[in-house]
């Protein structure tokens, strides 16, 4: 039985000591002899029996190793999967990786199941609904934290810093951090707020969006997002700032013609100021993924107040004021967290497990 060994202090195949980049002949000495096949950008060693393969650029050293735990269909793919015996710092390593889950390092963006990283070298599990297919084991450097400029806040707007903070802790109550859809990442940049802010000429996100933003942004997630407010009975996910202004296009797609524009009913004209779909002064920060939207409101009505936020729903063309402020928006979806109210968070925390 073919067994692998990855310790704090070595790499071994059949005892024999392994380093990476992995000369082929060293490969053959643990392995035995193999099927080689030839693509236009990699040299291919298959082990059929074994359910093993390595790839090389050049052909004489191997940069990665791939243990396939189910056959597949291409002409290089080993025609048996892998049987053998893989410990990980003295475990089983499909054990260690369920029970550190810790420990898991995603190894690019967008990576969805992540690697264990030892010595040097990193496992990266390669999954399918769900299912462990693949072991993709390589050697591992960590990249440099590259130093980000901080955007210092606004004296006024320092409340933001405390209410993210309890706002992360909430959240981290319910949801795993290395869960797919916790997509926390650092605050915007003097670069990124410059270049992000004009939505036109004369419309700019409002210094209070870009004080919040400044404290911590989140990345794209094409399902949903951990950091998401409860209006109701709907959640909506916090757009990331980059995207701002392709959502706020997308709103000023809808906009009516004057001849075409349908009655406006039960709209409280006294606080919200418009006369078409929405006023382009209303600033989208957070989307229901289903044409509703919570909006800043840069340009409210006579009783109304600037930086009121705005429930936008798409089919009743229904505009409510939710709360009077982004940071009352956010202590209210605090205060839904600390009261229980998670059910938005249902699906996220099923796909945890």
């Amino acid at each position: 039985m073919t067994k692998l060994l990855l310790s704090k202090t070595d790499f071994t195949i059949n005892d024999v000591s392994i380093q990476f980049p992995i000369d082929i002949d060293n490969l053959k000495k643990a392995l035995g002899e193999c099927r080689y096949t030839k693509k236009q950008y990699n040299h291919i060693y298959t082990w059929d029996e074994l359910g093993i393969i390595a790839f090389s650029k050049e052909g004489k050293q191997a940069e990665h190793l791939m243990l396939e735990l189910i056959t597949n269909k291409y002409d290089y793919c080993s025609k048996n999967p892998f049987k053998g015996q893989f410990l990980f710092d003295g475990d089983d390593i499909f054990d260690f990786y369920i029970s550190n889950k810790n420990q898991i390092v995603k190894l690019f963006k967008g990576d969805k199941t992540g690697a264990l990283i030892l010595n040097g070298m990193s496992v990266w599990f390669d999954k399918e609904d769900g299912e462990i297919t693949a072991l993709d084991i390589a050697a591992y450097q960590e990249a440099e934290k590259q130093k980000t400029e901080k955007t210092p806040l606004d004296p006024e707007f320092t409340i933001f810093e405390t209410l993210w903070k309890e706002w992360i802790s909430e959240i981290n109550k319910i949801v795993e951090t290395d869960n797919d859809y916790y997509n926390l990442t650092d605050g915007i940049t003097p670069k990124t707020a410059t270049e992000h802010s004009p939505l036109e000429d004369d419309i700019k996100i409002p210094p209070a969006l870009l004080n919040f933003y400044k404290v911590q942004n989140v990345e794209y997630d094409a399902v949903t997002s951990a950091f998401q407010f409860l209006i109701g009975t709907w959640s909506y996910d916090l757009i990331p700032f980059e995207d701002i202004a392709e959502e706020w296009n997308s709103i000023q797609d809808l906009q009516f013609d004057e001849d075409d524009l349908p009655e406006q009913e039960e709209i409280d004209f006294e606080r919200l100021q418009t006369n078409n779909y929405t006023n382009p002064k209303w600033i989208p920060f957070a989307t229901g993924r289903n044409g509703d939207y919570l909006l800043y409101d840069t340009d409210p009505a006579e009783k109304g107040k600037f930086g009121q936020i705005i429930e936008l729903q798409n089919e009743s063309w229904d505009r409510n004021i939710v709360a009077d402020s982004l940071e009352e928006l956010v202590q209210n979806e605090i205060n839904n967290l600390k009261a229980g109210k998670t059910e938005h968070f249902d699906f996220i925390i099923e796909k945890e497990d």
